[in-house]
């Protein structure tokens, strides 16, 4: 019998893994958001904080999703005062995104007051755990961006 490639077991364990990830990680996440945002309007925060400005182009490959649903997104954020548009005075087309000091106020409060999610984890978790869930998820990070 021919032994299976490393990269068919990976294909089996990813499919054994995502229901899990789904209904403990993803969901209770998402339900950690209380309903005030979505995930994408979420991570689309915490990738223009990281990032600082950016253009639109840039932040929908960050964002790994096309520019038109970023046009919208930001929109919505725009008319919230999340998100400013600010226009380069050089090349009209040019318009950059940044967050608003309402907008980070916002985020690092939201985090202070959604503890929901990081009590779950500790909780159910031994700390021995977390650092290797931590650890699988920081090799998650490195290599998926391998496989554009």
């Amino acid at each position: 019998m021919k032994a299976q490639k490393i990269s068919e077991r990976f294909v089996q364990n990813l499919l054994l893994a995502m229901p899990n990830w789904n209904s403990r990680l993803v969901r209770p996440f998402r339900e950690s958001l209380n309903r005030e945002m979505s995930l994408e309007t979420y991570y689309c925060l915490e990738t223009l904080k990281m990032c600082g400005v950016v253009t639109m182009s840039e932040l929908a490959a960050q964002l790994k999703v096309p520019k038109q649903q970023v046009t919208k997104l930001i929109d919505k954020l725009c008319v919230h005062g999340f998100v400013e548009r600010v226009y380069n005075k050089e090349d009209r087309r040019s318009i950059w995104i940044r967050l608003t000091p309402d907008a980070i106020k916002y985020l690092d409060e939201y985090y202070l007051k959604n503890k929901a999610f990081i009590q779950m984890l500790e909780e159910r978790l031994t700390e021995e755990e977390l650092q290797k869930l931590n650890g699988a998820v920081e090799v998650l990070g490195e290599l998926l961006p391998k496989l554009k």
